[in-house]
C-alpha cells in the first residue's frame, strides 16, 4: 500500500475527530463548523488522512484498498467541484461476495455497483503523467465488486457547502464486497461487457465501463496520478474501486443485490 504522508494542514486532527465524533453520536452529515472546516481540497485530503490514521489506531485494522468518487459530470455540477475525488477502504472493512450486513449498523445505507482493478507489479517512478495505455501494463486483475457506503442522511441540497468534509470524511466509505475474478486476459471482453444490477432477482439498472469516467483505465491513470501528486504510488496486489456503473442504492433489510458483468463474474451482498 502507499505511504499515507502525515496530514499537512495543521486542523486536519481536529476536523478528523470532530468528524468521528459525528459518526459516533448518529448525527446526520453536514458540513464541518467553520473553524474546523478544511478550505481547500490539499486541506480535505489532509483531514482524510489524518480521519484514517484514527480509524487505523482505534480498530487496529490498515487500508485494504482505494475508491475514486464523483466520476460523472452531473455529480460533479451537483457537488460543486470539478474533478474525482479518492478516499480509501479499511481492511476490516473487505469483504468476500455473499457477505451479509446489518441495515441497522449504518445510519443511511449506500450500494454502489462498480468494478475494482487491481495491480500486479508496483507501479514505478514516472515523468510523464500515466493515461489508459501506460497504465494497463500494471493491471493483473479486476473485481465486480458492491460499495458500502453511508451519508448519515446528508441533505443533498446542501452538499456543495459541504464537500470538503465529505472528501475528509473518506468520500463515505464503509466497506467493498469483491466479487469472482476477472484476468486480464479478460479485460478486452470486460470493457465491452453490460452489467445489470438486481434488488431480490430484479433488475434495477445497467451500465457499461464507459460510464465511469468514458473508461475504467481512464479513472485508473487519474488515481495514480493522484496518488503522485501526493507523494505516494502503488504497490503490487493494491486495488481501487473505479466508480459505480449504475445509480447508487438505498438497500433496506431483507434485500439481496447483486452485480452481474455478463459472461465475466458477480458479486452478491445481503442486508439483513
Amino acid at each position: 500500500m502507499p505511504t499515507h504522508p502525515p496530514p499537512a494542514w495543521s486542523g486536519a486532527l481536529a476536523a478528523a475527530h470532530e468528524l468521528l465524533r459525528q459518526q459516533d453520536a448518529n448525527e446526520p452529515f453536514r458540513a464541518l463548523p467553520p473553524a474546523l472546516a478544511p478550505t481547500s481540497v490539499a486541506q480535505a485530503y489532509a483531514a482524510q488522512d489524518a480521519w484514517l490514521a484514527l480509524q487505523t489506531e482505534k480498530r487496529r485494522t490498515e487500508v485494504g484498498g482505494y475508491k475514486i468518487a464523483i466520476t460523472t459530470p452531473a455529480m460533479r455540477a451537483f457537488v460543486g467541484f470539478d474533478d474525482a475525488i479518492s478516499g480509501c477502504v479499511l481492511a476490516d472493512t473487505v469483504f468476500a461476495s455473499g457477505q451479509r450486513v446489518q441495515a441497522a449498523a449504518y445510519q443511511h445505507l449506500i450500494v454502489e455497483f462498480e468494478l475494482a482493478l487491481q495491480f500486479g507489479q508496483d507501479l514505478p517512478e514516472r515523468e510523464d503523467d500515466w493515461d489508459a495505455d501506460s497504465i494497463l501494463p500494471y493491471l493483473e486483475c479486476a473485481y465486480p465488486s458492491l460499495e458500502i457506503a453511508d451519508d448519515r442522511f446528508a441533505d443533498y441540497a446542501l452538499l456543495k457547502q459541504g464537500f470538503y468534509s465529505l472528501v475528509a470524511e473518506n468520500a463515505w466509505n464503509h466497506g467493498v464486497v469483491l466479487g469472482s475474478v476477472i484476468a486480464a486476459k479478460d479485460f478486452e471482453a470486460l470493457w465491452q461487457t453490460q452489467a445489470t444490477a438486481f434488488i431480490n432477482g430484479q433488475a434495477i439498472g445497467q451500465g457499461h465501463s464507459s460510464d465511469v469516467m468514458g473508461h475504467p483505465l481512464i479513472a485508473m491513470a487519474w488515481i495514480a496520478n493522484h496518488m503522485r501528486s501526493r507523494g505516494m504510488r502503488f504497490k503490487a496486489g493494491d486495488w481501487v474501486t473505479t466508480g459505480s456503473w449504475v445509480a447508487s442504492q438505498f438497500p433496506l433489510a431483507g434485500q439481496d443485490l447483486r452485480f452481474e458483468l455478463h459472461g465475466l463474474g458477480e458479486v452478491t451482498l445481503a442486508v439483513c
